[in-house]
C-alpha cells in the first residue's frame, strides 16, 4: 500500500518544533524592531529641529550664530 499525506503525530510534531523555534527569535526580531523606531523618530526629530533653526536664522538675517551680539 502506498502512503499519502502525513499522520498526525508527524504533523504535531512540526508544528511544536515550529512553535519553539518562533518563540525563541520573536523576541529578539520585537526589540531590534522598536530600536529601529526610536532612532527614526529621534532622527526625525532631529532633522525638524535643524530645520526650525535654519528657518529662525533665516528669518532674523543672521548667516552664523557666532555673528549674534546681544547688545544689538
Amino acid at each position: 500500500m502506498i502512503k499519502k499525506g502525513f499522520t498526525l503525530a508527524e504533523v504535531l510534531i512540526t508544528l511544536s518544533i515550529i512553535g519553539v523555534v518562533s518563540a525563541l527569535t520573536l523576541p529578539n526580531l520585537s526589540s531590534g524592531y522598536s530600536k529601529q523606531v526610536i532612532a527614526t523618530q529621534l532622527s526625525k526629530a532631529i532633522n525638524t529641529l535643524e530645520n526650525a533653526n535654519a528657518l529662525a536664522l533665516q528669518e532674523n538675517f543672521v548667516s552664523d550664530l557666532r555673528n549674534i551680539h546681544p547688545n544689538n
